[in-house]
């Protein structure tokens, strides 16, 4: 191997390893954020110098203060209690898409169905299934359209709440520059 040739295979390996080194000097490290909310467990992971877990676990709780059945609390526990509160900006924005969903898919989605959900028991240890005339009667109590007439209906947004909430963290992210991120609130990603 001549001289000239020794030298542009050092020269090349020179680049090599400064590029690399230069790359691995200039990476932004990977922040992980994880908790509870919702009554499920919530994992983010996001590419920035910054760790924004305050904003993060606000953004989540200003969903879970409008929407979680878990938070006694929120405006949602409070409107299946009976009280009717005004919805807040977030609640009737959530309540607003639901409906309109349950329009377009003809009611296969529907939040009214919270008196099915609670008399099968789901998220309860002991639970069993009603009898089929329970679920007839409960049935006639449920219905997207019983809501859009302002009769009285329990809601259940666990269907939409936790994607929503993803979401909503997901434009925070992306509002402080964050590009590369992973949100998964409870399974929902």
């Amino acid at each position: 191997m001549s001289l000239k040739s020794l030298l542009r295979l050092l020269f090349l390996l020179f680049l090599t390893v400064a590029t690399v080194w230069i790359l691995r000097r200039h990476t932004t490290p990977y922040v992980t954020n994880d908790g509870a909310i919702f009554g499920t467990t919530y994992h983010i992971t996001y590419q920035s110098p910054t760790d924004y877990a305050p904003q993060v676990k606000a953004e989540m709780q200003r969903v879970d203060d409008a929407l979680s059945l878990f938070n006694p609390d929120s405006w949602l526990s409070h409107y299946n209690a009976g009280e009717h509160p005004a919805p807040n900006a977030l609640a009737e924005e959530v309540i607003t898409l639901a409906m309109r969903v349950s329009k377009d898919t003809e009611g296969a989605f529907d939040i009214t169905v919270a008196p099915l959900v609670n008399a099968w028991g789901f998220g309860k240890d002991d639970a069993t299934a009603p009898s089929d005339q329970q679920i007839d009667s409960l049935l006639r109590t449920v219905g997207y359209q019983r809501y859009l007439r302002g009769e009285s209906v329990m809601l259940d947004c666990g269907a939409i709440a936790k994607g929503y909430a993803v979401d909503r963290v997901a434009r925070l992210l992306e509002s402080h520059g964050v590009k590369n991120y992973m949100v998964e609130i409870g399974g929902e990603v």
